[in-house]
């Protein structure tokens, strides 16, 4: 049996492809998938990465509906597109939500649409999560479902959703029973419609999604990884959350790993290596060779790291010899200065070492100014990077002055402003209880109004709260380490959406000031949308804020920096230049609107800890176009 055998046959209906960005998920996918497709039956790879590189992975144009892949009989594919999936969703449903509102609240009908209009724009996890859901409820026509997911944190997020949605279900299902209480009140009898059906379905696809994600027999992940120490930290931490879920991690594929590594996930999970290869692997003939390269994980393979063999060898000091003395035709020592405002956001593909450059241009902004360099990212690799523990609070680097790190909990942030407005709504209904008037109900939907927030509203109120620490000069300068691209063009636009929600919250809040005096609790409401304003405002600043963009000279990644740069400029932001980073050559890429490139070099192992950053950062170089 060969490799590629081992590994595909004995997985289950669904498997998800899970793994820090930059790994090599989407090619993993799309080899299992291809050699699904011909070992099992009809197969589907579906991506749920709003940075898409599977078509660029299968060198085929693929759409938000599945698509024949021709080269690779009985293979189909498809990248779930959230825009597509939530317009199809309000299309079919939106009505039946507007009529639980009107049934359950006390908006006048004006108020109802823009308060659905603003829940859930942006929705990548709860849209993909609920077309999967449906997929997994079907036995046909696939026989095999191949998952490329997104990088860590947003991936967890998707796993997690069901509890997220099922608590907006739970809202609606109280909206309704206020209503369904109030009729049999009036007429002794209520017959269901609609709405019934509609929170049946939804409660109905939430439970088959949990289930199927618990269930190994039916869903199992594939995590990828290399052996590189951030990497490798960061699948510990994402097979430690994948085990609290719990999901079943099935094999572990070392991809483009030369030399030993250690297993990682206990005895009972497979282990394969693919070596590097000389090509990137795209298209049939590619991901063939990615297979034919597969092997399990021999036990000379295992244990400590070991230097590469006499052709690796070769092959990394011709490297580093390339890196030693770049022909640049112009090369000038790198002045970070070029690349920092106030806020500066590095942005990126996962796995093109956002992290580090953005640990790098802190250090040379702490030099100058008090910086705080943070990290948004729900799968954050700050600390690995800096060599430190970085907890959720502005936390002094080691012998760095001037300069604090932080890995904020977005999550946890907005968690403690529903609890605190939560505390609040059940202090106010208590006293209504005490002077004997019944409004179980209204309590139960007051409750739960921060449950019709849209999606990434918690990113953007993390946002926030570093916009304030500028503004109220704590720092000089805030280096802000993102999630990857997908989820970063979300966060670019959603202060205004947010702000579109708040106000509407707002109203619905005042609409129950008259029940029991809860638009007083909008007071942290109202401050945050001042503060998201505020953020909308310096993002679109030229002058205090830029996009620095991260890149590396491949394919794939190359394909995604340019729509990514065109994204950023879509939504009004500046970038301020581009880094190439893992430099081999000469010629930086061609990257539209970034005023200056830079070269960061290939370091191996990558630097850790503030003195190895700083010695990585004087070596950048710039060229001339």
């Amino acid at each position: 049996m060969s490799a590629a055998d081992a590994l595909v046959r004995p997985l289950p209906r669904t498997t998800l492809v899970v793994g820090k960005g930059g790994v090599g998920k989407t090619t993993t996918a799309a080899a299992i998938a291809m050699h699904a497709a011909t070992l099992v039956g009809q197969t589907l790879v579906l991506s749920t990465d709003p940075a898409r590189a599977l078509p660029a992975v299968l060198e085929h144009p693929i759409q938000s509906e599945p698509t024949p892949v021709p080269y690779a009989k009985r293979l189909t594919a498809q990248v779930l597109d959230a825009g597509v999936l939530r317009s199809r969703f309000m299309a079919r449903w939106g009505d039946v939500i507007r009529t639980i509102l009107d049934r359950g609240t006390y908006l006048d009908d004006s108020d109802i649409g823009p308060l659905v209009d603003t829940a859930l724009p942006g929705g990548d996890e709860i849209f993909s999560a609920l077309a999967l859901a449906v997929l997994l409820a079907q036995d046909r026509p696939y026989e095999r479902i191949v998952v490329d997911t997104a990088p860590t944190g947003h991936t967890l997020r998707l796993l997690t959703l069901p509890q997220t949605f099922r608590a907006l279900v739970q809202l609606l299902q109280a909206m309704q029973a206020k209503h369904v209480f109030m009729v049999k009140t009036l007429t002794r009898q209520y017959r269901k419609d609609e709405a019934d059906r509609f929170l049946n379905e939804m409660a109905a696809l939430v439970t088959a999604l949990e289930e199927a994600f618990r269930n190994p027999k039916r869903c199992v992940a594939v995590m990828v990884t290399n052996p590189q120490p951030l990497v490798v930290e960061e699948t510990r931490r994402y097979l430690a959350a994948l085990s609290e879920l719990p999901i079943r991690v099935a094999a572990v594929v070392w991809n483009a790993t030369d030399g030993a590594v250690a297993p990682l996930g206990g005895g009972a999970v497979a282990q394969f290596v693919v070596p590097k290869l000389d090509r990137w692997p795209t298209g049939k003939e590619g991901l063939e060779r990615w297979l034919a390269e597969l092997r399990p994980l021999a036990a000379g393979q295992a244990g400590q790291r070991s230097e590469p063999g006499t052709h690796a060898r070769g092959k990394r000091k011709a490297r580093d010899s390339a890196l030693a003395a770049p022909s640049v035709a112009k090369k000038h020592p790198a002045s970070l200065d070029t690349l920092l405002r106030s806020l500066t956001i590095v942005a990126g593909k996962g796995g093109v070492g956002k992290t580090t450059v953005a640990a790098t241009l802190a250090l040379w902004a702490a030099d100058r100014k008090r910086t705080l360099v943070v990290s948004t990212d729900p799968a954050p690799s700050l600390a690995d990077a800096l060599g430190q523990p970085v907890p959720d609070a502005d936390t002094p680097v080691y012998g760095v002055a001037n300069l604090a790190a932080r890995q904020m909990d977005a999550s946890a942030a907005f968690a403690r402003m529903r609890e605190e407005y939560q505390s609040r709504v059940d202090a106010l209904f208590e006293g209504l209880v005490a002077k004997g008037v019944d409004l179980s109900h209204d309590r139960r939907i007051a409750r739960d109004l921060l449950s019709l927030a849209p999606p990434g509203v918690d990113e953007v109120y993390a946002l926030s709260l570093l916009s304030d620490a500028l503004f109220q000069d704590h720092y000089g300068c805030v280096v802000v380490d993102p999630a990857p691209t997908g989820h970063l063009l979300r966060l670019l636009e959603m202060p205004q959406l947010a702000l579109a929600w708040t106000h509407q919250l707002m109203r619905l809040m005042l609409k129950y000031r008259d029940v029991g005096g809860l638009g007083d609790t909008a007071r942290e409401i109202l401050q945050f949308s001042k503060s998201l304003r505020a953020v909308d405002a310096l993002l679109h600043d030229a002058h205090k804020c830029a996009v620095v963009l991260v890149t590396l000279d491949e394919p794939v990644v190359r394909d995604e920096t340019e729509r990514l740069a065109v994204e950023v400029r879509r939504r009004g932001v500046a970038s301020s230049g581009v880094v190439l980073n893992r430099a081999t050559k000469a010629a930086p890429l061609p990257v539209t609107d970034a005023p200056v490139h830079f070269q960061a070099p290939l370091a191996d192992p990558p630097p850790v800890g503030p003195q190895a950053l700083r010695r990585w950062g004087n070596s950048w170089v710039t060229s001339d176009e």
